[in-house]
């Protein structure tokens, strides 16, 4: 009888997600003001950064989970709420970014990128822990 090889369930959505950080940290480099801090390439990494700081860091965390725990192992739905947690960070901080830029400019086009792939993150860790939850439910 042929080995039956157990694949890793949910793998597409965390591709999505991963491809999402990835997005979000991209995100970054573009500018996030029309004019004033942050209207150059690399507009979160401004001198004065503002909530844009806090997609960066949040977008690089979620990008390395993926690395970190390929070395560190462990449990797989602690990885993803992690991954939930930093794509919801993305999202806040890009929300806040658009609703409070800093003084005297207007938000352009990375936090609204910044945005989206947060949103998309979060879908799909949030899809892959709903899936896992219910594949629990089902073994017990």
């Amino acid at each position: 009888m042929p080995e039956v090889v157990e694949r890793e369930p949910d793998r597409a959505a965390r591709a999505v997600g991963r491809a999402a950080h990835a997005l979000a940290l991209l995100a970054t480099t573009l500018p996030w003001s029309r004019f004033g801090a942050g209207s150059e390439p690399f507009g979160a990494w401004s001198a004065d950064p503002g909530w844009s700081m806090l997609v960066v860091v949040a977008a690089l965390v979620g990008t390395l989970l993926p690395f970190a725990r390929r070395v560190a192992g462990g449990d797989r739905r602690a990885w993803e709420i992690a991954s939930l947690v930093a794509g919801v960070l993305v999202v806040v901080g890009s929300v806040l970014a658009i609703a409070r830029p800093p003084a005297f400019t207007s938000p352009w086009l990375g936090p609204w990128v910044a945005l989206a792939t947060g949103l998309a993150a979060v879908a799909a860790s949030g899809l892959t822990l709903a899936r896992e939850r219910t594949r629990e439910r089902v073994r017990s």
